[in-house]
């Protein structure tokens, strides 16, 4: 015997908006010691390029998307200033099919300063990146010029079968 129930699900109740006032808001954010925890288990046992991904996001608080879209003219070094003018929206997970738009709203064009020691990673980061893209372009006939910030890593593994 059939159930007509099998497969239905019961939709969540929707709160009012006094339920929502009276409830406590929870906080989000990890504190000092909690966030610099989690930086040295990414610093021991990350991939590449996570410290400089992890970093980023602990003290920018950036969407992913525009954390992908990010290039090298997005930093300046000598103001330790960092700019968010898009995003990268790329639905099918296909790396040469992506778009780059323009960040959720316009309140979310912003610049603003980052604190010296994320800065001295990522312009370390960047000099590294710049040296394996001369290499990708003498390696690769299909190498696809982006001057992404945090490549993906296809084009890394691609690299190192190599050697």
């Amino acid at each position: 015997m059939d159930n007509p129930c099998s497969g239905t699900v019961i939709p969540a109740k929707m709160l009012t908006v006094e339920e929502i006032e009276n409830s406590p808001i929870e906080d989000g954010y990890l504190e000092k010691h909690e966030l610099a925890e989690f930086l040295n288990a990414v610093n021991e046992h990350g991939l590449p390029d996570n410290i400089e991904i992890f970093h980023l996001l602990a003290f920018s608080g950036m969407r992913s998307g525009e954390l992908c879209a990010l290039k090298d003219t997005d930093f300046n070094f000598e103001l330790n200033e960092l700019r968010i003018t898009k995003t990268l929206y790329n639905p099918d997970n296909n790396m040469r099919k992506y778009t780059l738009t323009p960040p959720k709203s316009t309140g979310s064009i912003r610049k603003f300063n980052i604190i010296d020691n994320v800065m001295n990673l990522l312009q370390r980061h960047i000099v590294k990146q710049q040296a394996l893209r001369l290499e990708y372009k003498k390696l690769f006939d299909d190498y696809h010029e982006n001057n992404f910030v945090l490549p993906t890593r296809t084009a890394t593994h691609s690299f190192k079968k190599i050697y």
